[in-house]
């Protein structure tokens, strides 16, 4: 009887919740299609595939692969890169967003000024990284705008090849990331700063805070939640690198830096169609992807008592 009553309760919210559950079910269909359908397809990282007897067919090998990649010094290579330009993205462009959403904030009676300013800094979001690989090599090549400032600077006597060295490289991606991502992701900063209490801001007034005090003291501990999940997701991030980024970029001259895990990935599955290797890197990065992000979230709950569940 309990039974019976229970799934009696849980049909009559389903159809008083019918209009929401028709908006939710094409959503639901396309996850299950396109996300959870092809998690089959991880089975070839333990695999010897063949095209011809197809994923099922394909003799088992176990953990051959995973072997393999233990043992390949290009995985090493690429895992340290992915690891190297993640924690750059997140301690160079993690903060970005949240001091570009508090300066804005701090602009009082500006609103046309503020529209003109978010709207720029979100431009970059939409643009392709073709274009944008295509404007960075331009401007860094020999004849480019670099270069040609910086020797009528008197700063260098001949042109610097900045995409062909390691370091300027590095830099470049970085800053690229940064510049391309921070006005978009300031756009959440900036809806809970709108959510915090104006009293507390009337009552630093009268106390005599200045800016940096209200600043310090009310509007980050007001955005604290927010700043944690969003830490959280870019920690779970740092073994994603962006493929196309640096598949734009890249060159032979900077591979020992631009091999990245996507890049290794794209390399041996559809360069040399070893699609079982292949499966078994991006098995491997997609589990240290979830590890980080179980460990962020525990220690984000132990610490600042704040977590995403």
């Amino acid at each position: 009887m309990a039974k019976d009553s229970k799934s009696q309760n849980l049909w009559q919210r389903f159809l008083k919740q019918k209009y929401l559950w028709i908006l939710v079910i094409p959503g639901i269909i396309w996850i299950t299609i396109f996300c959870y359908i092809p998690i089959y397809g991880v089975t070839l990282a333990f695999k010897d595939y063949m095209p011809q007897a197809g994923i099922i067919g394909s003799p088992w090998v176990g953990l051959k692969y995973f072997k393999e990649l233990f043992r390949d010094s290009y995985f090493w290579n690429a895992l340290r890169n992915t690891l190297m330009f993640g924690m750059l993205n997140l301690l160079v462009g993690f903060p970005v967003p949240i001091i570009f959403a508090v300066l804005l904030n701090e602009l009082y009676n500006m609103n046309a000024f503020k529209k003109v300013v978010q709207t720029i800094s979100y431009l970059p979001h939409f643009l392709s990284w073709a274009f944008i690989a295509t404007f960075l090599i331009s401007i860094t090549g020999d004849s480019g705008l670099l270069n040609t400032l910086f020797i009528q600077l008197g700063l260098i006597k001949a042109p610097y090849a900045f995409m062909s060295n390691s370091v300027s490289f590095v830099v470049i991606v970085v800053l690229s990331s940064v510049w391309k991502s921070f006005g978009y992701n300031s756009i959440m900063y900036l809806a809970a700063m709108a959510t915090v209490d104006q009293e507390m801001f009337e009552a630093s007034y009268i106390d005599g805070a200045n800016r940096f005090q209200r600043i310090w003291y009310i509007t980050l501990p007001s955005i604290k939640s927010t700043i944690v999940v969003l830490l959280i997701l870019s920690i779970s991030s740092i073994m994603k690198s962006g493929f196309e980024q640096f598949y734009l970029l890249r060159n032979n001259l900077v591979m020992d830096v631009a091999r990245v895990i996507d890049i290794y990935t794209y390399s041996l599955g559809f360069e040399k169609a070893r699609l079982s290797y292949a499966t078994a890197v991006g098995l491997f990065n997609s589990v240290v992807s979830v590890v980080l992000l179980v460990t962020a979230n525990a220690l984000s709950r132990r610490v600042t008592g704040e977590s995403i569940y």
